[in-house]
């Protein structure tokens, strides 16, 4: 058997992740798809940032100094908390305060939802926002929690100094108590005595805790209350802060591409139909071969062979067109065993090669059409011959090869059934055992042989034959066919070294008026090809069929 050289393979798996081309590439297809997603998702986002009710904001700036501390002394950093701080200029008592100075009936919580404090890194400044509907509002509320805030730390300073201040002076005063007492009884006993002794040392203890009291009196007096200050008032905000409509009509847009090119990815992976023969050229590294109408309504399939049936219609004109352009690319190297499979079932192999069997014989070649579909065979239907026994029964040997072999209607075509598929325990053991490849070399004394097998991606069945055969015809479906499907087929093909001489399109194309048009193959590169080989050979292909 022969097989096609080739000079690298590609080892890269179809099913591998999408390289940013084939992104592109997919992206680019359904662009119209991803275009409109950008328009519906920013159209939605327009509508929302410009129905929303504007929003005012208002910024006033605080510095923030350490209370009860010597003024006179240098602030450190770890002096003031501003996590805490922050936590308090969001208190309740601050914007009780708050409320009382903008004078409204506005609840403690209700007005929380209005401002945001913020502290800037590495700094001791709070910024307190105010946002409102009302531009005027929203300048008074920011003015009126930073006034609050410090007007609340400033009292919470004074009162803890008044309370410092109270306790130690009724120390003090009581100090004061404990010393006359201790002065009348030093008066009542003799100076010298060991009693007047012990009473002058107690006196000295409470003259020094009376001098350390006063001492914190008279720092305590010293410490500040002074919580800071606003060094930025409050302004006027002349424009909304929200909603941005140019901020949302931005994330509309990079939503909307999002969203679209998500779309069209998933849309390519769900609908990755072959849409022209040039993607079916692309992914099987072949030419199309003969692109074939699909079979009219009405007419069942399994029925006999259009190209014996209907000799004169437009579908036996399009397997002529195969058989013509399959002869032409096949010549060099030869091909004499042809395998037709496809990826799936269900998509016409079986009618092709049923009806290509057909064309060639009908042109005075000796064909052998072989079904080695032992799972779901359908060849035998075509020619309304029997299935009693057939390849199957000639691999386990309980047949012989010529008495299988059937006569068809079509002179010079010969059919080998696949036999009934009851009884075969593993056909791909059968298939890959050295009898098959004897029953093709015998076939083979034929002008042509043309081996009908089983879908690439269910079995291994095609793929053992491929290895056996000198082509293999790829046949993919126009509606159900699948790129994907195709591909990973083409690379399980590419494995075992499989020679692909060309991909039909079965029901792929359709006329205008509803019609099946014509397959002008002149115009392309399979034309070309078969006149150079007619040209360079004596062939038995008459002009008559080049042409049709």
């Amino acid at each position: 058997m022969t097989a096609l050289p080739r000079s690298s393979i590609d080892d890269a798996s179809p099913e591998g992740s999408i390289d940013l081309r084939d992104f592109l590439q997919a992206v680019a297809r359904r662009k119209r798809l991803v275009l409109l997603a950008v328009v519906i998702v920013t159209a939605l986002a327009a509508l929302y940032s410009y129905t929303r009710t504007p929003s005012y904001s208002a910024t006033a700036r605080v510095l923030v100094r350490p209370t009860l501390t010597n003024p006179l002394e240098p602030v450190r950093a770890d002096d003031i908390s501003m996590q805490t701080e922050m936590l308090i200029a969001t208190s309740g008592d601050v914007a009780e305060l708050a409320g009382q100075k903008l004078g409204g009936d506005e609840s403690t919580a209700s007005l929380l939802k209005h401002v945001d404090v913020t502290a800037p890194a590495d700094t001791a400044i709070l910024a307190f926002t105010f946002a409102d509907r009302d531009a005027r509002t929203a300048q008074a509320g920011a003015q009126a929690f930073a006034d609050a805030y410090l007007e609340f730390k400033e009292a919470e300073a004074t009162e803890s100094i008044a309370d410092r201040t109270t306790k130690l002076r009724s120390d003090v005063e009581d100090l004061d108590r404990q010393i006359e007492d201790l002065d009348d009884r030093i008066a009542s006993v003799t100076e010298g005595s060991t009693e007047w002794v012990d009473l002058r040392d107690e006196r000295g203890r409470l003259d020094a805790a009376r001098i350390g009291f006063l001492n914190q009196l008279a720092t305590i007096e010293t410490l500040s209350t002074d919580a800071g200050r606003v060094i930025d008032d409050a302004l006027l905000p002349t424009s909304p802060s929200h909603p941005d409509h140019r901020l949302d009509l931005i994330l509309g847009i990079l939503l909307g591409l999002i969203i679209g090119v998500g779309v069209a990815l998933v849309s390519e992976r769900l609908h990755d139909r072959i849409e022209s023969q040039a993607a079916l050229e692309q992914i099987l590294e072949a030419p199309v071969l003969g692109v074939i109408p699909r079979i009219a309504t009405g007419q069942k399939r399994g029925t006999r062979p259009v190209t014996m049936d209907a000799p004169k219609s437009i579908a036996a004109e399009a397997f002529r067109t195969l058989r013509t352009n399959l002869l032409a690319v096949s010549a060099r190297p030869p091909v004499k065993t042809l395998l037709v499979t496809s990826a799936w079932m269900a998509e016409g192999k079986s009618t092709v090669a049923a009806n290509l069997a057909t064309a060639i014989a009908q042109l005075g070649r000796d064909v052998v059409l072989i079904s080695a579909d032992l799972r779901f065979p359908r060849v035998h239907t075509f020619f309304g011959l029997g299935n009693d026994q057939g390849l199957g029964q000639v691999l386990m040997g309980e047949v012989a090869l010529e008495d299988a072999i059937l006569e068809s209607p079509i002179p010079q075509l010969r059919v080998l059934p696949s036999g009934p598929a009851a009884g075969i325990a593993e056909p791909v053991e059968l298939i890959q055992s050295d009898k098959m490849l004897d029953v093709i070399a015998r076939c083979a004394e034929a002008d042509f042989v043309i081996i009908d097998g089983s879908p690439i991606l269910t079995v291994a069945d095609s793929l053992v034959l491929s290895t056996m055969v000198d082509a293999v015809l790829f046949v993919a479906d126009a509606q159900s066919g699948r790129q994907a499907a195709i591909a990973q087929a083409r690379y399980m093909l590419r494995q075992v070294d499989a020679r692909v001489v060309g991909g039909v399109m079965n029901g792929g194309w359709r006329t205008a008026r509803g019609g099946y048009g014509a397959y002008d193959y002149r115009r392309g590169l399979l034309y070309r090809l078969l006149v150079a080989e007619r040209r360079r050979s004596d062939d038995d292909i008459t002009t008559t069929d080049l042409r049709g």
